[in-house]
């Protein structure tokens, strides 16, 4: 198989998640990631090269250290940004102007270049010099008020749905239609990701909801879990199942399959989850839903059900591993590969990780010869 972005030529100036993430993609996807580093530091928040956040965002990257603050380094990173097709950036607008490195400098020295920034609020507005985090972007787009818990107070979410959902997606949507831009006309784009704007497009539910209506309210009933067929249940071990049976079709055969035909047709009536919720909490998880040896009383194949399993229990999953969704660094640490397949074939996940400056010598040479 031809790996889809082989040959692309992509420059990493990111320092945080989401474009550490996006250059960690393209890289999947077959193109060559030159990682600049800044010198004395790590590469995430003050954590140690050898942490396992590093290898997460920087597996099979190609690493230098420039210091931008001195013009000797300046002029490696302009030969970088003439040999790139891609540079990505996550600083606060004016950072890569004030370097001499920004979009209009970078375009007047390579035409084509794709120049794709991700910050907090966009390159333009009253508010682009503010900082931000990806709690403060959920909870500016509102999607925060709507996690919550049995008592309705915001709860913080353990994973990055902004920075990767707002930023990292919306910047992976914006690199490849501008290449596809640029196929056609010769010319490069610079890319503006803002995460606030890029977090608020989760809201596409939300936000119609408050126009109101029966359905318009059945679906926003839905999503909060205060339906019988959507939500979450916990059983009588203390574990917690899921249960997705929205369509009609799938709540009779949830309504057979607990002997409860009575049922059937109430999906939607929020006044029957709490009877539902009490039949579930009657049997521990591994009888509901069985074992790897013997069928549980919802059948999975069936009805849209599942465990809420945990991290730990994921990385262990053996389907998930046969087929490739997770693997290991150079360390055996596991990490999620890139979900696509191109013909049937999932591109290869790279499992080394370079130290700081690792390839530095060998960029400055490349880009003597070239």
């Amino acid at each position: 198989m031809t790996i889809p972005l082989n040959g692309l030529r992509v420059l990493d100036f990111a320092h945080l998640l989401p474009g550490e993430l996006a250059t960690l993609w393209l890289g999947q996807l077959g193109a060559e990631v030159i990682k600049v580093e800044r010198p004395g530091t790590s590469r995430l928040l003050g954590i140690a090269p050898q942490h396992p956040y590093r290898s997460a965002l920087n597996r099979g990257k190609k690493s230098i250290v420039l210091d931008l603050k001195r013009e000797t380094d300046r002029e490696i990173a302009r030969g970088l940004l003439a040999w790139a097709d891609v540079l990505v950036e996550g600083f606060r607008p004016g950072v890569m102007e004030r370097l001499g490195l920004g979009w209009e400098d970078a375009h007047t020295l390579n035409p084509r270049l794709i120049y794709c920034r991700i910050s907090g609020f966009g390159q333009t507005g009253p508010d682009r010099l503010r900082p931000g985090h990806d709690n403060t972007y959920l909870a500016l787009s509102g999607l925060q008020s709507e996690i919550t818990d049995t008592e309705g107070c915001p709860l913080l979410l353990p994973f990055q749905l902004a920075d990767v959902g707002g930023g990292t997606f919306p910047a992976l949507i914006g690199i490849l239609a501008a290449l596809w831009h640029r196929e056609r006309t010769g010319k490069g784009t610079c890319v503006d990701v803002s995460m606030l704007e890029g977090t608020l497009s989760w809201a596409y539910m939300l936000l119609p909801s408050l126009e109101g209506g029966p359905g318009v309210n059945l679906w926003s009933q839905g999503l909060r879990g205060e339906l019988p067929c959507y939500g979450l249940y916990e059983t009588a071990d203390g574990r917690y199942l899921a249960l997705g049976a929205l369509e009609p079709h799938f709540w009779a055969a949830f309504c057979r399959a607990v002997g409860r035909e009575e049922w059937l047709g109430r999906g939607y009536d929020a006044a029957l989850r709490p009877k539902v919720a009490a039949l579930l909490r009657e049997k521990p998880l591994h009888v509901w839903l069985g074992t790897g040896d013997s069928n549980g009383i919802l059948n999975p194949h069936e009805i849209p059900v599942a465990p809420v399993r945990a991290i730990a229990e994921v990385a262990q999953d053996h389907t998930l591993r046969e087929q490739g969704a997770i693997t290991e660094d150079e360390h055996g640490r596991p990490h999620p590969t890139l979900p696509i397949r191109f013909d049937g074939e999932r591109p290869a996940s790279p499992r080394h990780i370079p130290a700081p400056g690792e390839d530095g010598e060998a960029i400055k040479s490349m880009l003597n010869r070239s």
